[in-house]
């Protein structure tokens, strides 16, 4: 997240002590500040109070009705348009993923968290890794080390498909050849659509749409660098008139 990580400041809210101490820790290892929320309303409040540039609200332990949790959100989702991440347990309530849909809100699996948190918040955080474009296309940078990937989302034009394009560069080496790399791109229940990166380091997938979707590439024999996609596409789907 670079050098202005320091200065970032990120409300966690959770009902579950030990869940919020969890992304904590993880937060501060990245250098950002942390405010703790225990329930929605105490996030609302700490929302006006501390104005920070996230926020992660913990749905995995949640003991709050579902409809709690939609007002909660439909409040937060304005004021941080485009910063708010929820950590998911295996299902998802139904009003609560119409409403991560409306606000095309990025999700990260609990049982995922120490792999996708980093990559996902700091798509969140940094100006250059934010969404920019307007549906129907929407562009998303990622970092792993010196590792950087450029994604472009866009529905297909009279199709309910969807596609994705992307290139590799490596930050550090920008001559490194990155051809021949796997790409997988992964549903609920596994890949989705597959791909290799040409001599230039691009690719490009063609895949149905599912609103939980993650990106791996093995960047070398045995490593796999793992991103989790924000729910963008159906949102940008429904702005072509998709589905």
């Amino acid at each position: 997240m670079g050098s202005d990580r320091h200065q970032r400041k990120v409300l966690i809210i959770g009902e579950e002590s030990y869940a919020r101490d969890d992304v904590r820790v993880l937060l501060r290892s990245m250098g950002c500040q942390c405010v703790l929320a225990s329930s929605v309303q105490v996030g609302l409040a700490a929302l006006e109070e501390e104005n920070p540039d996230a926020a992660i609200m913990d749905l995995h332990q949640m003991r709050t009705s579902a409809a709690h949790v939609v007002s909660g959100l439909d409040k937060i989702g304005p004021s941080l348009r485009g910063r708010v991440l929820l950590i998911t347990g295996e299902r998802i309530d139904p009003q609560v993923s119409d409403l991560i849909n409306r606000y095309s809100l990025p999700c990260v699996p609990r049982d995922r968290l120490l792999q996708e948190l980093w990559g996902c918040l700091e798509s969140l955080l940094r100006p250059s890794s934010l969404l920019l474009s307007q549906p129907p296309g929407r562009r998303l940078v990622y970092e792993a080390g010196n590792l950087m990937a450029d994604l472009w989302i866009e529905p297909k034009t009279d199709s309910r498909r969807t596609a994705l394009v992307g290139q590799l560069v490596d930050s550090a080496k920008p001559d490194r050849r990155l051809d021949r790399i796997p790409i997988v791109l992964r549903g609920q229940k596994g890949p989705i659509a597959l791909a290799t990166t040409n001599e230039f380091g691009e690719f490009d997938l063609d895949f149905d749409f599912e609103p939980t979707l993650t990106l791996e590439m093995e960047t070398s024999r045995y490593q796999w660098v793992s991103l989790a996609l924000p729910s963008l596409v159906q949102a940008a789907s429904r702005a072509s008139g998709g589905s």
